[in-house]
């Protein structure tokens, strides 16, 4: 079976930096399942997925809008210190996980820290940036309406996974 817009996929995946980074920084792929069409990945990189065969592999190369957008200033925000659980100390570099307003998880890298004041960064750390993904396809199926009963998304209720 060749992937369609609607499979379910497993791929593993190495991404290469314009600055000649890779992640995961390990330099080994990564193994992600997902459905196509819940925007996962970007939309360009599954497109370019459209037709693989299993073991199949493709290098995609992605403008910084078509990979994680551009980097955003806006997105770059001083927050008080004390809104950090007091036993956590954040060192610049630093990742965290949070939740947006629609329980979504959302990531954030220290920047800089004062005092008072800890400085993050919203943006993916791949934002602004030419990627270049290398692909390898290890399966391939339709989807399941039980791999379509995670979406949270408000628009189809989890009822509809291509319309996002």
């Amino acid at each position: 079976m060749k992937v369609t817009p609607t499979s379910y996929v497993t791929i593993d995946y190495l991404i290469r930096s314009a600055e000649d980074d890779l992640y995961p920084d390990t330099g080994e792929p990564e193994e992600l399942s997902f459905c196509l069409g819940w925007g996962l990945m970007p939309v360009a990189l599954e497109e370019a997925m459209v037709g693989m065969s299993l073991q199949e592999q493709r290098t995609v190369r992605l403008s910084p809008e078509q990979a994680f957008g551009a980097f955003d200033d806006n997105l770059v925000v001083e927050l008080p210190r004390k809104d950090f659980d007091p036993s956590v100390n954040p060192e610049p570099g630093d990742l965290f996980e949070t939740n947006d307003e629609e329980g979504h998880p959302v990531y954030f890298v220290v920047k800089s820290l004062s005092p008072d004041t800890v400085v993050v960064d919203f943006n993916h750390p791949l934002a602004g940036q030419e990627v270049e993904f290398q692909v390898t396809l290890k399966e391939v199926r339709e989807a399941t309406p039980e791999d379509t009963k995670g979406c949270t998304c408000t628009q189809c209720g989890g009822s509809h996974p291509h319309e996002h």
